[in-house]
């Protein structure tokens, strides 16, 4: 199983570590950085520790990441 974290370090920046995506990424968003551990992964089996602001969680993901973590706002309409 792969074992991913992801932090935000109150900067605007969210990181990504894990044996299975290399060395440590940086993004401007969460779904961003989701987005590119599913890919590295190919959506296998995973536990993706949060850490955001003093909050901790894990989530467990089975293959295919059935389960959204994050749901980004719609855009408006213009």
């Amino acid at each position: 199983m792969n074992r991913l974290s992801i932090g935000y370090d109150e900067r605007s920046t969210w990181s990504l570590d894990g044996d299975s995506v290399g060395p440590t990424r940086t993004f401007g968003s969460l779904p961003d950085a989701l987005a590119c551990a599913r890919e590295l992964t190919n959506a296998a089996e995973a536990l993706i520790e949060l850490r955001i602001s003093g909050i901790y969680a894990c989530v467990h993901q089975e293959p295919g990441w059935p389960h959204r973590i994050v749901n980004p706002p719609l855009k408006s309409a213009a």
